[in-house]
C-alpha cells in the first residue's frame, strides 16, 4: 500500500479536477474507492474537494474562452438544460452545480455569462465540499 501514501491522494485530486470538467467521469466512485483502500478521510475529502473546486474554475474560464461560439455549434440536452436553467434562475441556477451531469455545464454557463468570479466561488466550492462532506460521512 505504499503506493497509496506516495500516489494515491494526487490521483484522487487529478480525478476529481477530470470529472469536474464535461469529461464523463463520477468522482463519488473514486472518493468511494479511496475510502475503501483505507486512505484518511479527512485527506480524501480535502485533495477530492480541492480538485474538484479547481474543475469548476476551469469550466468558468472555458465558459468566458469559448463562450457563444461553442454553444452554437455544438449544443446538447444538457447544455440546453444549463442555459435554459440560467436563463430563468441567474444566479439561483449555481445552487444546482453540485449534482451530476447538469452541474458542470451549469459552472461553464458561468463563465460564458461572465458572472463575478468571486461569487462563483462562494456559491459553487461550498456545494462541492458538502456533497463531499456527505459522502465521507456515509461510507467511513
Amino acid at each position: 500500500m505504499e503506493w497509496v501514501e506516495n500516489y494515491g491522494y494526487f490521483g484522487l485530486f487529478l480525478f476529481s479536477l477530470a470529472a469536474a470538467t464535461i469529461l464523463p467521469i463520477s468522482s463519488e466512485s473514486a472518493l468511494a474507492g479511496a475510502l475503501l483502500l483505507k486512505m484518511d478521510p479527512v485527506q480524501v475529502l480535502f485533495w477530492a474537494t480541492i480538485g474538484n473546486c479547481l474543475g469548476t474554475v476551469i469550466n468558468y474560464f472555458m465558459g468566458q474562452w469559448i463562450g457563444h461560439r461553442w454553444l452554437d455549434k455544438k449544443i446538447s440536452k444538457t447544455n440546453q438544460r444549463a442555459i435554459n436553467l440560467t436563463k430563468k434562475y441567474g444566479w439561483w441556477s449555481l445552487l444546482l452545480s453540485w449534482l451530476p451531469l447538469i452541474g458542470d455545464p451549469l459552472t461553464i454557463m458561468a463563465g460564458v455569462l461572465h458572472w463575478n468570479f468571486i461569487k462563483f466561488m462562494l456559491i459553487v466550492f461550498p456545494l462541492r465540499f458538502i456533497r463531499y462532506y456527505i459522502i465521507v460521512y456515509i461510507l467511513s
